[in-house]
């Protein structure tokens, strides 16, 4: 490892006056803007509420910035003002606090802390908890766009409701930004999204939930990051995007129509563009037993429904040890959105760290020089 790389801690719970995070190893002298946090901060609370937004989070960079804007190499700490979010919780029934909520962390959480209470686990582990993984990882997204690095995702499915999708949109971006951030359900089609908003109309009538998929581009990545082992990219990719809330499946390119080809067709040839070494095609979706090969990124991850039900599900009070009925505070009947913006925030720290690891970390203008070098040597390389 040539230096230090980026990483992030983040507290708070649900009912909190406040969410923190910090970014420690972040290089000296990166452009940071607190409305650029405060913008991917609203496109995940939209994806999050299928387009409504509760309330407003303000960010403020409490310390490692300068006068001017600019990373000092000291930590990053983000403050998030959560008072309006707890302000809009419902109130808990009596006796849920002694109930864990089926396909969340509470009962195996509880286990492990040697707990009684669901809320010592559900209030750290809830999906708002996000928040400070998103505002952090602004800072990573900040340092990957100086090296012409950019994460976009979108939904393609939620519940039975799926846009059509062609053979282009498993090798690279074919949607512009505004297409995406201007659909409640952050969905590319309109006819797509006028069907997913029905699908969640009808799910928050029952008071229930829906999962579906989402798919993430990442475009501008330098050929060669990566390794063999456990630094395989495509594996440490899949663990990025497995950290996101209810992520239960990720592929890379059209993975299932790979699979059913033979080798010889199942491949992307070799070539030789202006920038060097290529691909004619990207049916692996920018991963190459386990490099990057300058590519864009395409990876599609499954999302499960919210275990956070209005609608009482079976589970067992841990008091009295009896069957009983669990339901949650706070409700959105489709997280699908809001998880594809985590998953960019996840992604986002470990393409931040790989190029740390390889270029160095310490300060922009070193990172850069290391950079250049390398990108002219794949250059050169191909004459």
């Amino acid at each position: 490892m040539l230096g230090a790389a980026m990483k992030h801690m983040t507290a708070g719970e649900l009912r909190g006056a406040s969410l923190v995070a910090i970014v420690d190893d972040v290089p000296a002298g990166l452009r940071l803007q607190a409305n650029s946090i405060e913008a991917d901060l609203g496109r995940w609370a939209r994806g999050c509420s299928c387009g409504e937004v509760r309330s407003v989070d303000r960010v403020a960079v409490l310390s490692g910035i300068s006068a001017e804007g600019r990373t000092t190499g000291a930590p990053l700490t983000l403050a998030i003002d959560n008072a309006a979010y707890a302000a809009s919780l419902s109130e808990e029934a009596p006796g849920q606090a002694s109930i864990p909520r089926p396909g969340s962390a509470d009962l195996c959480g509880l286990l492990v802390a040697d707990a009684d209470d669901c809320r010592a686990v559900s209030e750290g582990s809830s999906a708002r908890a996000e928040a400070t993984l998103v505002a952090a990882s602004s800072v990573a997204r900040e340092f990957l766009a100086d090296f012409g690095i950019e994460i976009h995702s979108y939904v393609t499915r939620v519940g039975d409701a799926a846009m059509r999708e062609a053979a282009a949109d498993f090798e690279g971006f074919s949607y512009s930004p505004l297409e995406i951030e201007t659909s409640r359900m952050r969905c590319p089609s309109p006819q797509a999204t006028r069907a997913m908003e029905e699908e969640v109309a009808a799910a928050r009538a029952a008071g229930d939930t829906l999962g579906g998929q989402v798919a993430v581009v990442v475009t501008g990545v330098a050929a060669g990051m990566g390794g063999f082992r456990e630094a395989n990219m495509a594996a440490r990719l899949s663990r990025a995007a497995y950290c996101a809330q209810g992520v239960t499946g990720v592929s890379f390119g059209d993975a299932r129509e790979v699979s059913r080809r033979r080798g010889s067709a199942a491949h992307d040839v070799i070539a030789l563009g202006e920038g060097g070494f290529g691909r004619a095609s990207n049916l692996a979706g920018g991963i190459e037993g386990g490099f990057t090969t300058g590519m864009p990124i395409v990876m599609r991850a499954e999302v499960a429904p919210s275990p956070a039900l209005q609608t009482p599900v079976d589970s067992i009070d841990l008091e009295t040890l009896a069957k009983a009925e669990s339901s949650s505070i706070d409700y959105s009947p489709c997280l699908v959105g809001g998880v594809a913006v985590a998953i960019e925030a996840n992604i986002a720290f470990e393409l931040a760290s790989a190029y740390q690891e390889k270029f160095g970390g310490a300060a922009m203008s070193d990172i850069h020089a290391a950079f250049d070098a390398y990108t002219r040597r794949l250059r050169l390389a191909a004459r």
